[in-house]
Order: C-alpha cells, then sequence, then structure tokens
C-alpha cells in the first residue's frame, strides 16, 4: 500500500510510532524515505553471509516487518542460517508473521514480539541493527551495544545503519535539504515531509558519524569501519576480535 499517512494537514500532530497503519504502508515508506535502502539490505546480506557461524544465531534487532530476513533467505540460498528478528511493535510483529511460509524450509527463521533492550541474547555471530539505535534514547544505547558486545562470538560482527547529523552545521543543513529533495523525487510532497518531521521530533534522535563510531568503540569493538555513507544516512560495520 501507498504511504499517504502526512497527505492531508493534520490538526492534533500525535508523535510517530510504529502503528498499525505504519506497518501497512512500511514498504512503501521506507523505500521512499531512506536512501538507497534496497542496495543497503543487499550489502548487510553479503556481509552477513561473509561473518556468520555456524550454530549460531543472527538477531535482527527492530526488525520490523522482516524485510532483512528475506533479504538474508535470498543471500544464503540453501545454506542453513538461524534468524531471530526482534521488534516492540505487535502490528510489525504481525506483518512479518504473515510472510514467514515465503522462507527456505532449511532456514530456522522466527520474529519474536520484545525489547531488544531487555532481551536474553544466545551465542551469536551477527547482529544486525537497521535505523533502531536512533529511536533509543541516546544514554541508553552504550548499555545495549555493551551486552551485544558481550554475547557476540570472536569474529562476530555488529551491522548498524543509522541517520545522522553533522558536527559542521553547514553539512548537516546541505544533507538534510538532499534529503528533503530525495523524499519529493520519491512522491512526497513538502507537506507530508514537514509533517512527518515534526512527528520524529524528540522520537529519533541521530548521533553524529563520530559518536557512533566513539559508542562502537566504548562499548568494546576496536575495529570499526563506514562500509556506506550517503550525506545524513551512514551504515557501520563492527567486528569483535
Amino acid at each position: 500500500m501507498k504511504d499517504e499517512i502526512y497527505k492531508k494537514p493534520l490538526q492534533n500532530q500525535e508523535k510517530f510510532e510504529f502503528s498499525q497503519k505504519v506497518a501497512g504502508v512500511f514498504d512503501d515508506m521506507i523505500s521512499r524515505s531512506v536512501p538507497y535502502y534496497e542496495a543497503n539490505q543487499i550489502m548487510t546480506s553479503q556481509m552477513t553471509v561473509e561473518f556468520y557461524k555456524e550454530n549460531s544465531m543472527i538477531y535482527d534487532l527492530g526488525c520490523s516487518i522482516g524485510t532483512t530476513a528475506h533479504f538474508l533467505n535470498k543471500a544464503f540460498g540453501s545454506s542453513g542460517f538461524s534468524y531471530t528478528g526482534i521488534d516492540n511493535s505487535k502490528p510489525m510483529i504481525e506483518e512479518a508473521d504473515k510472510k514467514i511460509n515465503e522462507f527456505g524450509k532449511w532456514h530456522n527463521i522466527q520474529f519474536v514480539l520484545g525489547d531488544i533492550e531487555n532481551y536474553d541474547y544466545k551465542n551469536t555471530s551477527v547482529v544486525i541493527a537497521n535505523y533502531t539505535f536512533q529511536f533509543i534514547p541516546p544514554e541508553r544505547r552504550l548499555l545495549l551495544l555493551q551486552n551485544i558486545f558481550s554475547k557476540l562470538c570472536a569474529g562476530g560482527i555488529l551491522l548498524l545503519s543509522e541517520k545522522v547529523i553533522e558536527k559542521n552545521q553547514t553539512f548537516s543543513r546541505i544533507f538534510s535539504q538532499l534529503h528533503h529533495n530525495m523524499k519529493k523525487a520519491h512522491g512526497y510532497s513538502d507537506l507530508e515531509i514537514i509533517q512527518k518531521r515534526d512527528a520524529l521530533e524528540d522520537v529519533l534522535i541521530p548521533n553524529t558519524t563520530d559518536q557512533n563510531l566513539e559508542l562502537l568503540k566504548d562499548a568494546g569493538f576496536q575495529n570499526v569501519a563506514i562500509y556506506h555513507k550517503w550525506y545524513n544516512f551512514a551504515s557501520y560495520i563492527a567486528l569483535k576480535t
């Protein structure tokens, strides 16, 4: 379904949440709002295949409607893997479960309604967090990263994608405007863009690129790199040696 949530003027602006109406249009919303979303999913899948260790779990934090699992299903082919997608939005998990029968029978895939900050993680070689930490209060992010680091096996990775801001205000302003232009090119009106921006205020709180790198290192990851960046969006790989 097409995302038209913010198409009409809203008299009472509510804060953004991953509700039933968002879950129903999420594919369209994210593909039109997040630059190179499909390309980033492909890169995520490729690196997951590269670093995945047999008999370990892949965790997808904030899995939404399970899109990453479908890319992994294609990337792994007939090679087996175990995957748990976790999200605290019941509508998102319900949407993910609707397509569970599309996965290969040799893959162990499940979607769980849960809190990623208080989940009992088991042995894992890959943890994926696509545009998830930006919705966690900044003061709680390090503790979650430390927990992830402790559960990763040696040679395991965290793949983190986030909306970011720049320390330089000129760059931040230009990058934000270019992102605005991208959404307009994908069919969103100025009204839709502004109303969604207002709904996300104090809900989505981005770090700077450097702050994310520092957080990853403070959590214990000493080998960190940016593997993809488009203006105000960045993707990181963090390796536990």
